[in-house]
Formats: C-alpha cells, structure tokens, sequence
C-alpha cells in the first residue's frame, strides 16, 4: 500500500534540504575560498615584510658596517613582528648564523636561494600542527662596483593560526545559517497551512486525482470545449477544441484573441447571453457554436464554449470526388491508349507496317510535344499531374487541348495543396470541355503564369458563352446551364479560390466562348 504524505510534511521536509543543502554548498565553497585567500595574502604580507626589512638603512648598515648593534635590528624586527602579527621575524647572515631576531620555531634549510642567488620567494616547510609559511628576502648590499648577498630576511607565520581564524570565520557563517534554516522552516510551515486552507483541506494527490478524472473526461468529449476567464485568458482547452479550431499549441494564461482569428466567436465568447448551436464560418470550416456564460453577481466571470465541426461529412465528400476524377482521368488516358493500341494491332496484322509506324511517330511526337511544354514550362508537379490527366480526357472527347506555350509556372508554396488545386483547375476545365464539345471548333486553351504577385490560370474554350445576365448566377450552388441535379462545380471553385485569398473572373461572348480567369496570391 503507498504510504500518502501530507502537504505540510513535503513542504517542511523539502524547505529543510533545500536550505540545509544551500548552507552546506555555501559553507564549503566559502571555507574553501576564505583558505585559498587568507593563505594568499599571508604569503603576500610575508614576501612583502621580508623584502621592506631587507632594504631597510639598519638592516643595510649593520651589515655594510659589520657593527654588532643586535639590540637596534631586535627594536627594528620586533615592531614589524607586531605590525604584521607574524609568528616570527629573524635575521641570517651569510654563514646562516641568526644575528637577530627570534629563535625560528623549526631549523629548516630553505634560505638558500637567497644567499646564494639573491631570490625572493615563499615557502611552506613541515606537516600537520608544525608547518610554517615563510617569506624569504636576501640582503642585498651595493659596493659601488659590484652587488654582494650578504644575509637574508626570513618573515614566518604558523599555519595553524590561519586555520584558526578561517575556522573562526566558518563558525560564524554556520551560526548565521542555521538562523536563515529556522527561518525557512517556520515559514514552511506556515506556507503549507496556508495552502491547505486554500485547497479546501485537500492534499495535493486528492487534487491530482480529481484533476486527472475531470481531464479524461473533457478529453474523452468529440465536441470541442473552451473555458476563459472574466480576462479572457483560456483557463482550459481539450484536444477537439485544438484540432477543430486549428490551434497548434497554447501558452498559460493566453487570451483566446491570440488563439482564435475569429471576431464572430471572440464576441459570442465574450457575451453575456446564452449562445445555442450557432453556425459561424471559420477559416475553411463551418462550426456550430454554443456558449454558456459564467455570471456572478450578474457579472461574467468567465465563459464554457463548445464547438462542433459541420465540415467533416463534407470534406469527405470532397476527398471522394477527387479520387473520383482522378479515376475518370486515368480510365480516359487508358481508354484513349487502348483505341490506339487496337488501331496499331490491326494496320499491323493487314501488313499496312508503314502506316502503323507513321501513327506511332505521329502520337508520339504529339505526347512529347505536350509533355515537352508542361515540363519544360511548368515546374509544379501538381499542375503537371493535373494537366497530363486532361490531356488524356480531351484526347477521348475529341477536343484539341492546347497549352500555351508562353505558360510558365515555378514550383509552388506549400500554400497551394493538391486537393484544391484539382477542385478549380478540374471543374474549370471540364466544364469547358463540355462547352467546346458543342461548337463546330472544338478548342479549349490553357494558360498559366506566376509572374508578379499572383499565380494566373486561363482557361479559353470555343463554346456557346453564357447567357448575358447569367455571369455571377453559375457559381451558385445549385446553379447550372446543363441541367438538374447539377451547379455545384462552379460553386466550389469560387469557395476554394476565396479561402486561397484570390479572385475568379470570367468574359464570355455569345457563341464565340467563354475566358475564365483566376488570380492567386503567392
């Protein structure tokens, strides 16, 4: 069974490691740094006494005049031993004889780089209680021709007195410490009595347990769900609402403006009423809206919003009829090759060979000369996917396709997806396809440039036109020239060229065709 731990013990037990771990890391470095620096500058004073007393006129004199006046170098050593609260300070000469100054506390041979080379430097001698610190300076007299070492200064500190005081030093940091842990853990304590009042006398699993069901259940929901505040700041937003809405991703506390576009929710959302299956247009979507206002006081406080997507039937839909034509495109160019194969098949069995290979270069430079230009002049492989399709179609109807040759198109933005592209360039052309196949031309041409700002698509045929007065009327839905049951081509090119944030426009003449025009924007 899992033991459960109260609020106020985690909070108690968690503050207490925290600043006990923080102490602990600040005393340590502190004590570590405090040694390296008060270690340092003992080194430093004493380098630096030994060096001042070596040139100092008495200690000069008494060596330059070889006058025995120990008593005046014992004045001179034993106020700088004051001065600089050393253990030691004394005087070598030459034959390492101490002529004044105190007896050093252990005999150690380390001046001999000062007597015999004239150099100024720190050492370290002995172990554990009896190691010392000592500056060592020569006494360096000036002869007029030459310079002569003729003693050394030697300035000694026990390191066990800088312990001491680092020790000192570290006490006084851990006194102050554990007042800043008593605090820590007197303020926890109230910090957890404090939340737990909050919380309504709940521990912190019993929230999390109720937090988890509440959230698998607005997650399990189809319908999209969206609560904000009276700052309009969405406090909670499950899975459909993002996928419905298209938001790829929130921060805490973001306002519902910055996630959603729409003014028509924003001001449902925001609105005092009851709002009851609502259809609001979004992006490409229609969703139904209601929204539930939370009032205190008669005052919104806050807001539940659902949305449902009206969208999905009709966006399968859309995806069968694009699987449809590109089907009825295939079937078409199968056909049409099928025809030619048996066309070919027989000149051949009648022994008519040169005929056979005449049609063969005949189709075959006619299928270069198309794939030539599409290729070469249009780049967009969902253009050229498109085009090779209804090549094949109005090879089957009989109609000359033409693509002109001034066409040219580069690859497009991933703005411009296949599904759309098929629904307007598709419709467009088979409907011309339909009006040229009544007229005596039978021609349908095909322009397509992306020069400037906007992708431009053209597409000509030489049919009957439309009626005078029937130009905005066909791209209703439900709206057609060829009979019942039909009017929704046109109506949904104009739908998907509108959400791409283009425009559709068409010149039509009386019995010499029909021009329609449609502008893109990269």
């Amino acid at each position: 069974m899992k033991v459960q731990i109260t609020l106020q013990t985690k909070i108690l037990g968690f503050i207490f490691f925290l600043v006990l771990l923080v102490v602990g890391v600040l005393t340590a470095t502190f004590a570590f740094n405090e040694s390296k620096e008060d270690v340092k500058q003992a080194e430093d004073l004493a380098l630096q006494t030994a060096q001042s007393l070596s040139f100092m006129p008495a200690v000069q004199d008494a060596f330059r005049d070889q006058i025995n006046n120990k008593q005046s170098l014992n004045l001179v050593i034993n106020k700088m031993t004051d001065q600089v609260d050393a253990s030691r300070i004394f005087i070598e000469n030459r034959k390492k004889n101490i002529i004044a100054g105190g007896e050093p506390l252990y005999q150690f041979q380390d001046t001999y780089k000062a007597l015999v080379f004239g150099s100024f430097y720190v050492t370290h001698a002995g172990k554990g209680e009896n190691e010392v610190l000592r500056g060592i300076a020569p006494i360096i007299l000036d002869y007029g021709d030459y310079t002569k070492v003729e003693g050394a200064v030697v300035v000694e500190f026990q390191m066990i007195k800088i312990r001491d005081r680092i020790t000192s030093e570290v006490n006084e940091m851990v006194i102050t410490s554990g007042g800043v842990l008593l605090i820590g853990i007197i303020g926890s304590a109230i910090l957890a009595r404090n939340i737990r009042k909050d919380t309504l006398g709940l521990e912190p699993y019993e929230i999390a347990l109720l937090f988890r069901e509440r959230n698998a259940i607005l997650q399990s929901v189809k319908e999209g769900i969206i609560a904000i505040d009276q700052y309009s700041r969405v406090t909670m937003m499950n899975k459909s609402a993002q996928q419905i809405l298209d938001i790829s991703s929130r921060e805490e506390a973001q306002k519902i403006s910055e996630m959603i576009t729409s003014d028509h929710i924003l001001k449902l959302m925001d609105s005092k009423r009851d709002v009851i299956n609502e259809e609001v247009q979004y992006e490409d979507r229609t969703i139904i809206v209601n929204t539930q206002p939370v009032l205190e006081d008669g005052e919104r406080v806050g807001t539940v919003a659902t949305f449902r997507d009206k969208t999905e039937m009709k966006k399968m839909v859309d995806a069968f009829s694009e699987v449809n034509q590109y089907s009825e495109d295939l079937r078409a160019q199968a056909h049409e090759f099928t025809n030619k194969l048996y066309v070919i098949l027989g000149l051949i069995q009648l022994g008519k060979k040169e005929e056979a290979i005449q049609l063969i270069q005949e189709e075959t430079k006619s299928q270069e000369q198309h794939t030539e230009l599409i290729f070469n002049n249009i780049q967009d492989e969902k253009i050229q996917a498109i085009l090779l399709g209804k090549l094949a179609k109005a090879s089957e109807k009989k109609l000359n396709f033409h693509i002109e040759e001034e066409s040219s198109v580069s690859p497009l933005s991933e703005k411009f997806q296949l599904a759309p592209l098929i629904i307007i360039l598709g419709n467009i052309l088979d409907n011309a396809f339909d009006a040229a196949a009544d007229s005596e031309e039978k021609r349908v041409s095909f322009f397509a440039t992306d020069f400037g700002k906007d992708v431009l698509f053209e597409v000509t045929d030489s049919g009957k036109g439309i009626p005078k007065g029937m130009e905005e009327a066909i791209f209703q839905k439900g709206m057609s020239l060829k009979g019942e049951k039909r009017g929704y081509g046109l109506a949904n090119v104009k739908e998907e060229v509108e959400l791409l944030g283009g425009s559709i426009e068409l010149t039509s003449t009386e019995d010499e065709g029909t021009v329609f025009s449609v502008f893109l924007p990269k």
